[in-house]
């Protein structure tokens, strides 16, 4: 349910952006906000932001589940650039590489 919230959302996204960025985006927006749905309160309940005082952002799981579920958005995020730097290797040409 979450994963395809993401994969849908990652779509809509410029494909210049690498997907763990648009992932840490989506999710601290996701936490930051009233939640809208099942969705929403998963990620809130399962996964902490914090804030150092340089003003960088770290996400953490507040439980096992909470563990789970963002080792499997960080794999989907790179999965999903993999798949686009072989989608891309295939339409060049060895001669491209001269």
């Amino acid at each position: 349910m979450i994963l395809r919230a993401f994969s849908e959302h990652i779509k809509k996204i410029n494909a210049d952006i690498p997907a763990v960025i648009v992932l840490s985006d989506w999710l601290r927006e996701k936490i930051l906000k009233e939640p809208e749905d099942n969705i929403d309160r998963v990620i809130q309940k399962e996964i902490a932001l914090m804030k150092n005082k340089r003003g960088l952002f770290l996400m953490t799981a507040k439980s096992d589940s909470g563990r789970i579920l963002l080792e499997s958005l960080h794999e989907f995020a790179l999965s999903y650039d993999n798949h686009k730097f072989s989608r891309w290797l295939h339409k060049v040409k060895a001669s491209d590489f001269r």
